[in-house]
């Protein structure tokens, strides 16, 4: 009987000690298992943080407290001037500006905010507004004397044109005639486009522009140079807008008469009248001229290396001085400036 007791208790001193080593086999091993301490980042708004570093907790300071995360420094991909280098050619432009195409950053700048007459400039608002209208642009309209302008002569009182001719004329050579007879076509009164021109103003955020009527001969049409670099990119984005403001010549035909009336583009840069290498394919402004303004430009310009701005010069001493001096900004931000795609941008100094 003995003998029994001692092999039981033998045998339960064997599962006992079994027992406890498998026990301490699997703390130790779901102890290994645990996954280490983990650094998050703060949370925002109350809300848990969704980003979790897999790296063990940072050891703690000397001083105490953990040691921050620390990020990569990070740039925006804007233009960025290569060297402390100002524009320095003379301009006679009262005021001027060269903006980034895509970024809208500013390049340059010259009495940027000042509000001037817009002259024709004033023709892109008009056309954005025609634009939003339901004109089916295959009809026709017979020009009035009260469409004429003194100052305009591509179309005479009595011819007959498609809208689509008569857009053409109002933005290739800015014909004032032109845009009150598309206005006049248009089902509303001129007091009713007015309106809308300046509400297509505030709903694009152009808060210093201004119309009194849509072609531009009134000095209260005003503006200053941002907004009409950001009136520009505006009208760009239509089609119809960008296409008549890219030809370089047209004819425009009267459907009740044999001739036909040859017109050029105002844009000097684009017939290279005044000389450059800059990619006329590309290439798209519209000019503006009363005696109260002096000699407006808007231009959209992309050089060698495929970068595009967009340049205005409002109150330029003379016509071939606008172009001119568009022209010297424009080279000077190419030249001057490094893009994000450039070799040596991660280089340029902010």
């Amino acid at each position: 009987m003995s003998e029994k007791i001692t092999n039981f208790l033998s045998s339960f001193g064997l599962m006992i000690t079994g027992a406890l080593i498998l026990f301490a086999g699997t703390v130790s091993f779901t102890m290994a298992r645990q996954p280490a301490a983990v650094a998050r980042l703060p949370s925002a708004n109350g809300q848990p943080a969704s980003i979790v570093a897999s790296a063990p907790a940072p050891a703690r300071a000397s001083a105490g407290g953990d040691i921050p995360i620390v990020f990569p420094v990070s740039r925006p991909s804007v233009p960025i001037l290569k060297e402390a280098v100002e524009f320095g050619n003379p301009l006679t432009a009262a005021a001027a500006v060269a903006v980034d195409d895509d970024t809208n950053t500013v390049l340059y700048q010259k009495n940027a905010s000042a509000s001037r007459p817009l002259a024709s400039i004033t023709k892109l608002m008009s056309a954005l507004v025609l634009s939003d209208l339901p004109l089916r642009w295959a009809s026709t309209t017979i020009v009035e004397e009260d469409d004429l302008d003194s100052g305009s002569h591509q179309i005479n009182s009595g011819e007959s044109y498609t809208l689509e001719d008569l857009w053409q004329v109002a933005l290739i050579s800015s014909s004032n005639s032109a845009v009150h007879a598309l206005v006049r076509a248009s089902g509303i009164t001129a007091e009713q486009f007015v309106l809308k021109m300046n509400d297509k103003a505030r709903a694009l955020g152009l808060a210093s522009l201004h119309f009194v009527e849509p072609t531009g001969l009134d000095n209260q049409n005003v503006g200053n140079a941002l907004d009409v670099a950001r009136l520009l990119k505006a009208a760009l984005k239509v089609d119809r807008i960008y296409r008549a403001l890219q030809t370089g010549e047209y004819y425009a035909t009267p459907l009740n008469k044999s001739a036909r009336h040859r017109v050029w583009t105002t844009n000097w840069l684009l017939t290279n009248w005044v000389p450059n290498r800059f990619d006329k394919d590309l290439l798209v402004g519209k000019t503006g001229y009363i005696t109260s303004s002096g000699y407006n430009f808007s231009v959209r310009i992309t050089g060698e290396r495929d970068h595009t701005i967009r340049v205005v010069i409002l109150g330029a001493s003379s016509n071939e001085s606008r172009f001119s001096e568009a022209k010297s900004i424009a080279e000077w931000a190419f030249g001057h400036y490094a893009w994000p795609n450039d070799a040596g941008y991660a280089l340029a100094t902010p």
